[in-house]
């Protein structure tokens, strides 16, 4: 029960972060100006043509909060609760992916 009600919350806490402007881009126009922009990880990931990441965090994330819901009505299947453990898990880890892919990635420019 307890966990349900963290990987709930650890995943409202991830889409959360995903979308805070974190990064800082900066190019050079064309006039010699310099132009920044204020960018959060999903943004990046957009623009770097990655956004399958993306879809990947949503959807573990998606999966690990119905589970939770379920486990949290009453279910008491074990496959819920397994199924629980590896999205949770697997969220954890494109959540980490995502932000190690966007701190290391470039704005593709046309």
């Amino acid at each position: 029960m307890l966990l349900s009600i963290i990987s709930i919350i650890i995943n409202i806490i991830f889409y959360i972060i995903l979308n805070i402007n974190l990064y800082t881009d900066r190019a050079l126009m064309p006039d010699g100006g310099m132009r920044e922009w204020q960018r959060s990880p999903i943004s990046r990931l957009q623009l770097a043509d990655q956004g399958i990441l993306l879809y990947l965090q949503l959807a573990f994330a998606a999966v690990s909060m119905i589970t939770s819901v379920l486990i949290w009505l009453g279910v008491k299947n074990s496959i819920i609760r397994v199924i629980q453990l590896v999205s949770t898990a697997a969220s954890i880890v494109m959540f980490i992916m995502i932000m190690i892919v966007t701190s290391n990635s470039h704005a593709k420019y046309a």
